[in-house]
């Protein structure tokens, strides 16, 4: 698209696809420099692109990310993913959401110097002594091929597109340094971080104090606290929660009660008055 902002008349408006723990240069931004406005989700997020992204204030909106508006709202139904997986609406779901290598080559999909079926069936064993389902979902980037056991569900992004309703119907997150921690930071639910090096050559936008959740450092104390959240989610509560909504507030700002998909539309209008309708 780059030819076009030098050729056309084309407003351009870059809405990114999520709040960053990778770290990026003014470099990486090239295409949206060349945008008429860069929206995001908070003014901490607005500092970061004109500070360290080099952005000029005025380009920069912070209006909020569109997508996380149900999350925040908690619709009711609030997902339609059991129904399609056909999994009781009274059955916890632990989502295993791995980032994919980014800038290490050689990383793993899966922590602790386990292999795949070490990995899934320490989890799977320790959800199906509660009664909780797995579920693993690969980066768009990556792919996990699934295995024969019936207490795993592999959900790629192909089968089931809309990541926000699966997080809808998910009751515990395990991740590593993916961004879809802080879609899942809407809903106050408990998150696993994998204490596991970050794949960025560039370092951090956000660093590893945005970790708003329990940090977790091998297999064995990864089993012990999924077990302990599944059976007593309040203790997940006491610890981890006023950090959590503290984190919130900061990389969604205003924007945790309201409609951010309104607010930019009404932006939209602005920036096209002569194709509003």
């Amino acid at each position: 698209m780059l030819p076009l902002t030098y050729l056309s008349n084309i407003r351009f408006v870059d809405v990114w696809h999520g709040i960053p723990f990778k770290g990026f240069t003014p470099e990486d931004f090239k295409l949206q420099h060349r945008h008429d406005e860069v929206w995001v989700s908070s003014p901490l997020l607005k500092d970061l692109y004109v500070e360290r992204f080099g952005f000029s204030p005025e380009k920069v909106k912070s209006l909020g990310y569109a997508r996380t508006d149900k999350l925040f709202q908690r619709p009711s139904p609030p997902s339609t993913f059991r129904g399609w997986a056909m999994i009781p609406k009274d059955q916890k779901l632990v989502l295993y959401a791995p980032t994919w290598r980014q800038d290490d080559a050689g990383r793993e999909l899966f922590p602790f110097g386990a292999s795949q079926k070490e990995f899934t069936t320490a989890l799977a064993e320790t959800c199906a002594s509660v009664g909780a389902r797995l579920v693993i979902r690969a980066h768009l980037n990556a792919s996990i091929s699934g295995g024969d056991s019936d207490d795993i569900l592999y959900c790629p992004q192909k089968d089931y597109p809309d990541t926000e309703d699966l997080l809808l119907a998910t009751d515990i997150l395990i991740c590593d340094w993916s961004s879809i921690a802080f879609d899942f930071m809407a809903l106050e639910r408990p998150t696993l971080f994998l204490d596991v090096p970050a794949p960025f050559k560039h370092g951090f936008s956000l660093g590893p104090e945005y970790r708003f959740g329990c940090l977790i450092p091998n297999l064995e104390e990864l089993r012990t606290a999924l077990r302990k959240y599944l059976l007593t989610p309040g203790a997940y509560e006491d610890v981890y929660t006023a950090r959590q909504r503290e984190t919130i507030t900061a990389l969604y700002g205003k924007f945790t009660g309201v409609r951010s998909a309104r607010k930019q539309l009404e932006r939209l209008t602005e920036l096209t008055p002569d194709t509003a309708r």
